[in-house]
């Protein structure tokens, strides 16, 4: 972790590290007043990192006199200092793995080529519940967190996550795509899952802040490509079994800038749709309908199967009668039926798209009919003249064939859903009305 230190030496502090990093000369220890002359210190002229120094209970004196010094002498970015050293108990400090952080000058020349991958930025937002109530919230600087190895989401799969994006704006602000949607979609999953809420207000604050501390990585305006926000709750606390819960929770909101999955002209390919007949996404009263990390697993196998066999993505029916569609692997299935009909499919066991939510209200606002409801594969698949996935990432993809027990079925057009995501995306960059007040201003471009 980066630290920063202020002012003149501080013998308590001093003595803190002698004991916090053993075998270390005193001199090298004393005077201690930047972070590079601390990254000196724990690299040593060997050039190997520290990955771990244990502090002894014995220090406890020391080390609680040195505690109260650090309150004024530097800053732990996202690392507390422990209240107090309880006798008989131990404290060992961490050093973070290296990493690369990205820059915006090996962005700029593929903002329109940007795919779809982590890349270490300024940091993330990280907020802790414990003893019944949310901390203030840090800023972390380095893609890495320091966690039990027991904890309920290592365990369990005791984790629910969101996906959002922020956008540069013609008019030169930088906004984020309707959070309290995604806010009210999180509580959902936490209720499932019996983690504590996070209050509409918090989710806000923290994409928004976590956007802001990361502003010059927004794609500018006219790209195809976004920041996307990735919010993350899960039980940071110890479990064994699946009572009591953990007494500690963690919300934290990563961002990354990424790119488009489609054509700026709207002409595009299309993918093709394996149906899984083996596999199923969620069980029917099970955690389909909430954003639950665990739930991804289940598609791991079936998709990179799918993929191998030249398909592009798998295609779930419901796990009971194996007969009404469900989801594609990670969106939504939306289809235009050859009467002009806007379909999609519902379930409790479909995770509810935020993005086809949308793209619905603007089809109801277009005129066209929208049907939320059950859809039978065998006895409508040859209904459909536009079939799509939609989601957060892909907005919505065209799909241009589902195959299903060695049968194929094409559908060759895109025009209806080609057009509801144009009007889609120009509305999050500011270019079409937003008069559903959808975008949420989290602050002003900044260009580097």
């Amino acid at each position: 972790f980066w630290l920063k230190a202020s002012g003149g030496s501080n013998p308590h502090f001093s003595q803190f590290l002698q004991r916090l990093l053993p075998g270390h000369r005193p001199m090298m220890l004393q005077g201690l007043r930047s972070a590079t002359g601390l990254r000196r210190c724990l690299l040593g002229s060997s050039g190997r990192c520290l990955q771990a120094s244990r502090l002894k209970s014995s220090t406890a004196e020391a080390a609680a006199a040195a505690s109260q010094s650090m309150k004024s002498d530097f800053e732990l970015p996202g690392l507390h200092t422990p209240k107090e050293f309880v006798p008989g108990e131990e404290v060992y400090s961490y050093i973070s793995p290296s990493f690369k952080r990205t820059s915006v000058e090996e962005l700029s020349p593929q903002w329109d080529s940007l795919g779809f991958q982590i890349r270490p930025v300024n940091g993330y937002v990280k907020f802790t519940w414990a003893n019944g109530q949310w901390d203030v919230g840090t800023f972390v600087p380095a893609p890495y967190i320091l966690l039990h190895i027991n904890s309920g989401a290592l365990h369990y799969g005791v984790s629910v996550f969101e996906g959002l994006k922020a956008f540069a704006c013609k008019d030169g602000k930088v906004r984020i795509m309707n959070p309290k949607l995604n806010a009210a979609r999180m509580q959902q999953g936490s209720k499932k899952l019996r983690m504590p809420e996070v209050p509409e207000s918090l989710f806000v604050d923290a994409v928004t802040e976590a956007v802001k501390r990361n502003v010059e990585f927004v794609p500018p305006y006219g790209h195809r490509a976004a920041l996307y926000i990735r919010p993350l709750l899960f039980a940071s606390g110890h479990m064994l079994g699946l009572s009591p819960l953990a007494e500690e929770f963690t919300f934290m909101t990563t961002v990354m800038p990424v790119g488009g999955y489609f054509s700026s002209s709207g002409v595009e390919e299309g993918i093709d749709a394996l149906v899984m007949e083996d596999h199923d996404r969620a069980a029917p009263k099970g955690t389909g309908a909430v954003k639950a990390a665990g739930n991804y697993a289940a598609d791991l196998d079936p998709v990179h199967a799918a993929k191998a066999m030249g398909y592009g993505t798998t295609l779930y029916l419901d796990a009971k009668h194996r007969r009404y569609i469900e989801e594609f692997s990670v969106c939504n299935f939306v289809a235009i039926t050859k009467d002009g009909t806007f379909v999609t499919p519902t379930a409790g066991s479909i995770l509810e798209s935020t993005t086809n939510k949308m793209i619905r209200q603007l089809a109801i606002d277009e005129g066209i009919k929208v049907e939320c409801r059950p859809i039978d594969f065998d006895a409508e698949v040859e209904s459909f003249s536009e079939v799509g996935m939609v989601g957060t990432a892909a907005v919505v993809v065209k799909v241009k064939s589902l195959t299903r027990g060695g049968k194929t079925f094409k559908t060759e057009g895109f025009e209806t859903l080609a057009r509801l995501r144009s009007k889609f995306t120009a509305l999050q960059c500011g270019d079409h009305e937003d008069k559903h007040g959808w975008m949420h201003e989290a602050c002003d471009v900044v260009t580097k």
